[in-house]
């Protein structure tokens, strides 16, 4: 038996021994046939689930489905709202009273400075026109009411920029950075 299983190793290293023809063509054939697939059997799932489609939408259902979502927001949303605007947006104001505040910038390239801001709801056209006072130094002086606010300079009519010399904060409504000033009784 010792004899049989000899002769069986023999014969199989003698086959592995053999030299193999490879046949050059074989793997471009088989990259021609891969190719000759559609796409999302090469590719399987993600190709399927990713390829373009056309969806049709119905205006009517889609409009009422979307006004649904949006009423059902709005009443998710109301207690929400209604918690802000309790908690002040407005500058908080003692009795109307105002104080002078002189606000300062140093610009030596600008050529027209004002102070915005919710004193006067950021409105560029009731701005607080500074002066130029030389060296690049623009002055104003302006009646700002008591309370906390938030402000800032508009250098020739475009550029919006913080007070160099206050804290700042960021504007929630817009992302921007402005200014905090705080107006008091003994200010």
């Amino acid at each position: 038996m010792r004899d049989e299983e000899q002769r069986a190793v023999d014969e199989i290293a003698d086959e592995l021994k053999r030299p193999v023809r490879v046949d050059t063509a074989f793997e471009g054939r088989v990259m021609a046939a891969v190719r000759r697939l559609p796409v999302h059997r090469r590719l399987g799932l993600w190709a399927r689930a990713l390829r373009p489609r056309t969806l049709t939408l119905r205006p009517l259902p889609f409009g009422i489905g979307a006004m649904a979502a949006a009423a059902g927001l709005f009443v998710l949303m109301l207690p929400a709202v209604r918690a802000f605007d309790r908690q002040v947006v407005a500058p908080r104001t003692a009795a109307g009273r105002a104080h002078a505040v002189q606000f300062v910038l140093v610009a030596p390239t600008a050529r027209k400075v004002a102070v915005v801001g919710d004193f006067n709801d950021w409105d560029r056209d009731s701005a607080y026109a500074a002066t130029h006072e030389g060296g690049g130094v623009w002055a104003v002086t302006a009646r700002i009411p008591t309370g906390h606010h938030r402000y800032a300079f508009v250098v020739d009519d475009s550029l919006w920029m913080a007070d160099p010399a206050a804290s700042r904060v960021v504007d929630g409504d817009f992302g921007t950075t402005s200014s905090a000033l705080v107006v008091g009784e003994n200010f």
